[in-house]
């Protein structure tokens, strides 16, 4: 009975990690050497990016991966394995993870997933130097608004001109009176 139990324990963990493995981001990194206000650092600064930071066991992800019937390297899944994940911020919490593997040599991205298709870790520091989408949103707004403002000035241009003209006209005619 015993047994029943754990398989139903280990069953609704590999779930778990199908919610997980689902989101647009998920970074696998080795967290090897952090020690617990290291890896408590790391987890809050991606959580202030609506997104989250667990510890994993590696034996619960190679099956999810054989559950979904996804072959993957079972390398990627030595050692200790931590994963970065995050939905709508996933470029954020690979500039999170980039930024701290550089700060603290400690941690080491491994690989990961983004929108469900498998990267290396060079792909993931990559991704990491893009813009965020509020950096993008913005670019898209200016590269719209500007040739539509430039074409405001072409067209009001003229008739600033005829303005200019027809007022140095009136001062003439007043000069003369």
């Amino acid at each position: 009975m015993a047994s029943r139990k754990n398989l139903e324990i280990k069953q609704k963990k590999v779930d778990e990690l199908g919610e997980i493995f689902n989101n647009n981001g998920v970074y696998l990194i080795d967290y090897r050497g952090l020690d617990v206000k290291e890896i408590e650092e790391l987890r809050n600064q991606i959580k202030r990016l609506d997104a989250d930071l667990k510890v994993i066991k590696n034996r619960l992800a190679i099956k999810y991966f054989e559950k979904i019937n996804k072959e993957i390297d079972r390398e990627i899944f030595s050692g200790p394995t931590a994963v970065a994940y995050g939905d709508e911020k996933f470029i954020e919490v690979a500039k999170v993870i980039a930024d701290f593997e550089k700060e603290n040599e400690k941690i080491k991205i491994k690989s990961g997933f983004i929108e469900q298709k498998f990267v290396n870790d060079i792909e993931i520091r990559n991704v990491a130097k893009l813009p965020g989408k509020p950096q993008l949103m913005s670019q898209l707004a200016f590269s719209m608004a500007m040739p539509l403002k430039k074409f405001g000035m072409s067209l009001s241009a003229p008739l600033k001109s005829m303005m200019i003209l027809l007022n140095h006209l009136k001062d003439k005619k007043q000069k003369e009176e």
